[in-house]
């Protein structure tokens, strides 16, 4: 090296590293996460990361290994429809509005048997969530149920029933169901003198056994109009897409049946298969609240059906002229499906895992814009019906890969 180009010595600042250093601060994320156990945990990650690094960083932190049964759910907008984190797009394209960011930790997707989460931990998170559901009236149940149910939520927390220590009004502190009525506290106490002998787990086992009995159990809701301007709500769930009226279940459509679902703008299409007497395939057709409310509907039933129909997700498609001029959105669910993340637990699974459970708290968990119970359906979201949102990518037929002849 010459003189000329060697640098003097001396104090000298490196503007490189401090750009750097700046640019790294500036694309950092905030997130408060609100878990099952009411708890609000802080995660940072970059904007330019991708979901599932977030996602990665929140199962760690509660040390999940059966994780593809749950998901982020966004909550700073409560007019939004409710949108789940997707583990394939960048965070700077999800969460745009200023950090910190707030998300919900759910379960994305019930299984019909609790039998087929392998570890006790993963059965315990189930129970958080409906716990909760319940609680909030996102879970409609009937009142003989819920004090089933709290009895064993109450056997899970305190342990067999003493009428020593036990006495008339332990449990006014514990809130199960909005708007109790009076005896409701009585009934539960009878329902948990019946549980002696039962273990924490084992009342959470029976507690799964008994709330996937209750009709919107796994369900995810979506407000919509029919085509006379009738309000329902479209449910999906793992056996198909159910339609209500006035809380009523009008009309239910197994995967079985359904040719292929699409949507164009905020109209939402469910292509049935055609009956040996009919002439030709049915088409029925939604008016949803405004477009992202019409996409989120359509990846949830791309979701749900390929996670509790197929053996595995589809791979990308990988021909020149289908990459580059399909129509509609590309959009495939790339995580484990129920047959594999079964198979995984089996593998994966820690059965004798030591855990600590969390005592009942006080509800802080938000309503999410689509987890609404039979008496809130969003007002904001119906006056917004009106609203006509065009968009140059909104083409006629967006269809979930597989859902044909599955």
């Amino acid at each position: 090296m010459t003189a000329r180009s060697r640098l003097p010595a001396g104090n000298n600042h490196n503007v490189c590293a401090s750009e750097l250093s700046q640019d790294r601060r500036h694309s950092e994320v905030v997130c408060n996460v609100l878990l099952l156990d009411n708890t609000v945990q802080v995660f940072k990650v970059h904007k330019h990361d991708q979901g599932q690094v977030l996602l990665d960083v929140v199962f760690k932190h509660l040390e999940l290994t059966e994780r593809d049964y749950f998901g982020l759910q966004l909550a700073d907008d409560p007019s939004e429809s409710q949108r789940w984190l997707d583990p394939t797009k960048l965070i700077k394209k999800q969460l745009k509005r200023g950090s910190p960011h707030n998300l919900n930790f759910r379960v994305k997707f019930f299984v019909s048997d609790p039998t087929k989460l392998q570890e006790e931990y993963t059965r315990y998170q189930y129970f958080l969530q409906i716990k909760q559901d319940l609680l909030s009236g996102r879970l409609p149940c009937p009142y003989n149920t819920a004090a089933l149910l709290a009895s064993y939520a109450v056997q899970s927390e305190i342990g067999d029933y003493s009428q020593d220590q036990h006495l008339p009004g332990y449990l006014s502190e514990y809130t199960f169901i909005p708007n109790a009525p009076q005896d409701f506290e009585k009934e539960i106490s009878k329902q948990h003198q019946q549980h002696k002998g039962l273990s924490p787990a084992q009342s959470e086992f029976n507690y799964l056994n008994t709330a996937q009995t209750l009709e919107l159990y796994g369900v995810e809701l979506h407000y919509a109009k029919e085509q006379s301007d009738t309000e329902v709500l479209i449910g999906v769930m793992s056996t198909g897409i159910v339609i209500y009226k006035n809380r009523i279940r009008i009309n239910c459509y197994p995967w079985l049946k359904i040719v292929k679902i699409s949507f164009k703008c905020r109209q939402f299409f469910i292509q049935l298969r055609r009956e040996l007497h009919e002439s030709r395939e049915a088409l029925l057709g939604f008016s949803m609240v405004n477009y992202r409310a019409c996409k989120n509907l359509w990846k949830a039933c791309v979701e749900h059906h390929t996670f509790f129909r197929l053996d595995r997700p589809l791979p990308p498609q990988k021909n020149f002229f289908a990459h580059y001029f399909q129509l509609g959105s590309k959009y495939r669910y790339s995580g484990r499906t129920e047959v594999q993340s079964v198979q995984y637990g089996k593998e994966k699974g820690i059965r004798d895992r030591v855990f600590a459970r969390s005592p009942s708290k006080p509800l802080v968990r938000r309503l999410m814009g689509g987890g609404v119970d039979w008496e809130s359906v969003s007002r904001t979201s119906r006056a917004s019906l009106s609203e006509e949102r065009l968009e140059t990518q909104s083409l006629p037929t967006r269809s979930p890969p597989g859902t044909p002849n599955q």
